[in-house]
């Protein structure tokens, strides 16, 4: 029987081992691959052909373009729905108005929301929701991965400021923060408000509770001073906090 010297017998451990390692990272990057099942695309009214209900509310936020994709990544099922809309406001807006049932928040990124079986978040004008089949109770960093991935197609230059008079009275902005600039916004996230802003155009809204004080506040904001003295009439004098040209900062 021929005998190999231990130099031999290394020197093949060692390319065994080599190929061992190369096998097992090519598997697991055949188990990353993106795998479309199907990739549907939709531009303005054309969404009413992909929901019937709620395009509405989209539409109020200035929608302009719809990509949804069914995937498979890491042997798992996901729908990915990315929003591309008016402004980075209007994509804040429409996911504050989708955001409850919150385990963590503003963890990842600037502002995600993160449920048993959904991510959503925004960058610039783009607001992305992921929907998992498998339920967690921690973040799924795999749908994570997902949104990483096809952020990189988004427009990150816009960004959007939250009005000085708001932005240091809440720490955690989602699920908390509300953007609104139409009824049925308004209607969908702060319905109490509805009677306030019936008439009125042109306008936008932040609304959130006060962590501290629990009171709820709201910040108006118009170019049209007919719509600002309107709104200033219907508050009660104790609600009306600060006001400035063009805004209003109420309790209610």
């Amino acid at each position: 029987m021929k005998l190999f010297s231990k130099s031999t017998v290394r020197a093949f451990l060692s390319i065994t081992a080599i190929a061992l390692f190369a096998t097992t990272i090519q598997a697991k990057g055949s188990d990353d691959k993106i795998t479309v099942k199907r990739e549907r695309q939709y531009k303005g009214e054309a969404l009413y052909g992909f929901m019937n209900g709620g395009s509405e509310l989209y539409l109020e936020y200035g929608f302009k373009h719809l990509r949804a994709l069914d995937v498979i990544y890491k042997g798992e099922e996901y729908t990915i729905e990315i929003y591309k809309m008016e402004s980075p406001e209007d994509a804040f807006g429409i996911y504050s108005i989708h955001t409850y049932g919150i385990l963590f928040a503003d963890t990842v990124f600037t502002y995600d929301c993160h449920t048993t079986m959904q991510l959503q978040t925004i960058s610039g004008d783009t607001y992305y929701t992921v929907v998992f089949e498998k339920p967690s109770k921690e973040i799924n960093y795999d749908a994570v991965n997902l949104v990483k991935h096809y952020m990189i197609e988004a427009d990150t230059s816009a960004i959007f400021t939250i009005p000085e008079q708001l932005s240091e009275i809440v720490i955690q902005k989602s699920g908390k923060l509300k953007f609104m600039r139409g009824p049925l916004a308004v209607l969908a996230a702060v319905p109490e408000l509805t009677d306030y802003f019936k008439n009125l155009t042109n306008y936008k809204i932040w609304s959130l509770k006060d962590e501290k004080s629990h009171i709820s506040k709201a910040f108006f904001y118009s170019k049209n001073e007919e719509s600002i003295t309107r709104l200033k009439s219907l508050l009660q004098p104790s609600g009306l906090i600060l006001q400035g040209n063009d805004w209003l900062l109420f309790e209610f």
